[in-house]
C-alpha cells in the first residue's frame, strides 16, 4: 500500500512539473511551449522535488502534460 502511494505521489509531483513548465512558457516564451524540452522537465524535477529520471520519461510526461492541455507534441524535424 505504502509503495502505491509512493508511486502516486512521484507522478503527481512529475505532472505537476510538466505542467508548471509548460505554463511558464506558454506566458513568458515568445517560443511558446514548443520551447520546452524533456531536459527542462529533468532539470526543474530534480531541482524542485530531487526526483531522478532519464530523458526517454521525462518526454512521456511532457507529452502527458501537452495532451491533457490540449496541444499537440510539436513535431520532430525530418
Amino acid at each position: 500500500m505504502l509503495a502505491k502511494y509512493k508511486t502516486r505521489q512521484r507522478h503527481q509531483k512529475l505532472m505537476r512539473v510538466a505542467h508548471h513548465l509548460l505554463k511558464q512558457a506558454y506566458l513568458y516564451r515568445s517560443g511558446g511551449t514548443a520551447d520546452v524540452t524533456a531536459q527542462d522537465v529533468v532539470a526543474y524535477a530534480f531541482g524542485c522535488h530531487q526526483l531522478e529520471i532519464d530523458l526517454d520519461e521525462a518526454q512521456k510526461f511532457l507529452d502527458a502534460a501537452r495532451v491533457s492541455r490540449g496541444e499537440t507534441a510539436p513535431q520532430a524535424a525530418a
